[in-house]
């Protein structure tokens, strides 16, 4: 801290262009600095955003490619089982039809399907109660029950397809097809639950399956025929999402994309490749995506180490057809292409970025230059002016870009001169300001003194004029006296009407009273000729509190924009009513035009308007919201477009007070 004081204090040791010049170079650095690590920043997140919205969309591929594959097992299954009438044979009991199904087996791996066909690893038919009647890859073996597997026991149970992925132990693969020893036996090079070095070897095998029942003509159950397919060392899925994903695109030799089912935390099929160029079968998860995805169930997005390098990843979790977790479906993208990408652009920005604070610094310094020789001129200039000399003017410099400085101070000079001028002219007008304020006030009391002897003359020539005879011609002038008088007498009362100010004062009133003569200032009017009007008011109502004379002005609103919606014909519904949240409901409808449903919405707006230019302001529905809600009220209107318009005013009855609601929610 003590280090900081001290360099704070001799900075300002420094002469003035000293200091500019640190100044600039300190906020030059502090301006690279941030700027670089935000953009560092920014290329690490939006890369890796990237990514993994990319993987998010792979491992969607690669489901939809792994339930197309236990699909077409399904579809081979059900065409077979068909094809082969099996419901013809077991009724009949004729097993040796059933050795049609041998050719279905595949006995040696395929690396990719020759059409939509699929070859299976073992096919088994058996009878209503689970036992085996025939086994296309083992058909010495049979009788034996099957209902130890869900899928069978669901299949003959719920009379229905049933398809799902499912562990077997090896000695039940073994017995489906014996020819699958080799794809069974794998070793484990680690064992994911202890993470200990060691060789293990897995005692089930994950398999593909269907199982579909058959029927009777009568349709009764006679058995059912299943078929799978194993997964362990099989990678025909594997093969066709890296196919179909990423294409064999390839980044510096390596494949830029993989795919891998694991059964628990083993890879049991792979394009991963080891360093010898082997598919990575038997290895394992690592410790935080095993935890993650077989221990708590949940996808896993991020980055992970796969064997041998690191890849941007998406594990998904596989279940058998009890729910249990049984393995994962993964692919991952190889980092290395998308790490180099955000270097590169890492080191092109600190490039730009280092070299323009160079740039900024050197203009910096040139302008810090500039401003103290213009500093120094202006000092000069301001003495200049202190001594007396208020003719002294800067000639405008327009290259060094302080022009603008140069006339506000040729500016300055020239107001110091004509100061005196000004100030004689503002006493004038302050003067003139008083004399004009002062005749407001003494015109106020004229106008008050003027009516008394007015209604006096009135009152005398009235007078008068009774004892004047009919035929005399002073009669007639004094006629004239008494008009002129009432005239003036209706000037004077107009002025103190305008003038004085509204009381404002919250009464008890009647909301009906308030209606009608509101409605009688307007119903007679031309506008009105071709409305009719009809009022609907529930008798009884209690009161309501509130300033009469805003009140009124809210309704003449209402029922005047009604009538220019209405365009001269239409009909007018007012209706009161008690509502029953200790208020009254005053509705206003028309047979108008109506209002757009995207106007509806703004047309408490002030100065929103939907009539021509010329024809309204936009405040009268703002001001009549501003009164209700002043009054502690609510309005809301209901609309169609040629089906009218409806207003709906809330106001609270009269409890015996009213409290006030603030000025400034009048138009809120």
């Amino acid at each position: 801290m003590k280090i900081v004081d001290r360099l704070v204090s001799q900075l300002f040791r420094l002469n003035l262009q000293n200091r500019l010049v640190v100044g600039f170079l300190i906020a030059t650095f502090i301006t690279g600095f941030v700027a670089t690590v935000v953009s560092i920043w920014t290329i690490n997140k939006s890369t890796i955003d990237e990514v993994q919205n990319r993987v998010r969309q792979d491992i969607n591929t690669a489901k939809l490619i792994y339930n197309q594959t236990l699909e077409k097992i399904t579809s081979q299954i059900i065409f077979t089982a068909e094809g082969l009438d099996l419901h013809v044979t077991i009724a009949s009991r004729d097993y040796v039809k059933m050795e049609n199904l041998r050719s279905l087996i595949r006995y040696e791996q395929e690396a990719k399907p020759q059409n939509d066909t699929i070859s299976l690893d073992m096919i088994t038919v058996v009878d209503a109660l689970g036992n085996v009647l025939y086994r296309a890859a083992n058909p010495d073996i049979k009788g034996d029950s099957m209902l130890w597997l869900p899928i069978v026991k669901n299949c003959l149970e719920k009379k229905s397809l049933q398809l799902s992925t499912e562990l077997m132990s090896i000695k039940n693969i073994l017995r489906e097809n014996p020819n699958l020893a080799e794809r069974v036996k794998m070793e484990i090079i680690k064992i994911p639950l202890s993470y200990e070095p060691g060789e293990k070897q897995l005692s089930d095998g994950m398999v593909m399956m269907a199982a579909y029942p058959l029927y009777d003509k009568k349709k009764n159950l006679l058995g059912a025929m299943v078929g799978g397919v194993l997964l362990n060392k099989d990678n025909t899925i594997v093969d066709r999402v890296k196919e179909t994903i990423y294409q064999g695109e390839k980044y510096k030799g390596r494949d830029m994309g993989v795919a891998t089912i694991f059964q628990g935390g083993v890879r049991i099929s792979t394009n991963v490749m080891t360093k010898e160029n082997k598919r990575a079968i038997g290895t394992t998860l690592s410790k935080e995506v095993y935890n993650r995805v077989i221990l708590e169930g949940k996808d896993w997005v991020g980055r992970a180490f796969v064997v041998d390098d690191w890849y941007i990843t998406t594990y998904t979790p596989i279940y058998d057809m009890n729910k249990n977790l049984i393995g994962i479906l993964y692919v991952g993208l190889l980092e290395a292409k998308y790490r180099d990408i955000k270097w590169h652009a890492i080191w092109t920005n600190l490039g730009i970025t280092g070299l323009g604070m160079v740039i900024a610094f050197i203009i910096s310094f040139y302008l810090g230059n500039t401003i103290i020789k213009r500093i120094r001129m202006l000092k000069e200039a301001a003495e200049a002016i202190a001594a007396g000399n208020l003719d002294y003017k800067l000639s405008p410099d327009k290259i060094s870009g302080f022009d603008m400085l140069d006339e506000a101070f040729n500016y300055m000079s020239k107001s110091l001169k004509d100061h005196d001028a000004k100030l004689h002219k503002a006493h004038q007008q302050l003067a003139r300001t008083e004399r004009l304020t002062a005749l407001g006030e003494m015109a106020a009391g004229v106008a008050h003194e003027i009516n008394n002897p007015l209604g006096g003359i009135l009152l005398y020539s009235n007078l008068v004029l009774e004892d004047v005879p009919e035929n005399s011609p002073a009669r007639e002038n004094m006629q004239k006296i008494i008009y002129q008088t009432n005239r003036c007498k209706g000037i004077v009362q107009n002025l103190l009407d305008f003038a004085r100010t509204p009381t404002g004062d919250m009464l008890p009133l009647k909301i009906n009273n308030v209606i009608n003569t509101s409605l009688n200032l307007v119903k007679d009017q031309s506008m009105f000729h071709g409305i009719e009007v009809k009022a609907d008011f529930a008798k009884d109502l209690p009161e309501v509190i509130g300033d009469r004379a805003r009140l009124e002005e809210v309704f003449l609103n209402l029922f005047i924009n009604a009538t220019d919606a209405m365009k001269g014909k239409g009909t007018l519904t007012i209706t009161t009513r008690l509502s029953g949240n200790n208020s009254v409901k005053i509705t206003v409808s028309d047979t108008g035009e109506g209002i757009a449903k995207e106007h509806l919405p703004h047309i408490f707006e002030p100065f929103f308007t939907t009539k021509e230019p010329g024809k309204g302001t936009g405040l009268g529905l703002s001001i009549v919201y501003g009164i209700i809600r002043k009054h502690n009220g609510f309005i809301d209107a209901e609309s169609e477009p040629e089906k009218g318009t409806t207003f709906i005013v809330s106001l609270p009855l009269y409890m015996g007070k009213f409290d006030g609601m603030d000025e400034d929610v009048f138009y809120s």
